[in-house]
């Protein structure tokens, strides 16, 4: 069983002992503790400093002076080692080649259906389990929100992005 069929499974157990079907996991944490489940070993400070430099570096917003627009500084280029390890590399928008910005946009975009696709599935499944009531019917195509965001008072400031 992997961890995260063991922690899906003690979920399961926090709920059936509890009677909660709305999950709070810092409650649930301490559940465990109290249980005798072994806590995950630490991060090295070294895998810590890692994460918080990509997060700063996925959180830095510039606003185009020209269109005012703001967009994201730096973008991930995620690709596979030889020995089968993910590698995260970032290049600045102002530096990144053409083949580097395509590679990180259709990554991003592939998120992006990728999400979309679970989001059809969970409202399909939710549809079926709910036959009585009005059914769920999200609109995926995001022409129309992308346009009216783009176009909405304010949007692109440095707020916006945030």
């Amino acid at each position: 069983m992997t961890r995260n069929e063991q922690y899906q499974a003690l979920m399961q157990l926090y709920k059936k002992e509890t009677a909660n079907k709305v999950v709070d996991m810092e409650a649930m944490a301490d559940w465990c503790i109290s249980r005798g489940v072994t806590l995950p070993k630490p991060k090295s400070a070294r895998d810590l400093l890692v994460a918080q430099l990509s997060d700063a570096a996925r959180a830095e917003y510039r606003q185009d002076p020209k269109t005012g627009l703001s967009y994201r500084a730096n973008h991930a280029l995620r690709m596979t080692k030889a020995d089968g390890r993910q590698l995260t590399l970032w290049v600045d928008i102002e530096d990144a080649t053409r083949p580097q910005m395509l590679l990180s946009l259709t990554n991003r975009r592939q998120q992006m259906v990728g999400d979309a696709v679970h989001l059809k599935i969970d409202e399909m499944i939710w549809n079926n389990h709910h036959p009585d009531e009005e059914p769920i019917q999200q609109v995926m195509d995001f022409t129309e929100d992308v346009e009216e965001r783009l176009n909405s008072p304010g949007f692109g400031s440095n707020d916006a992005a945030a």
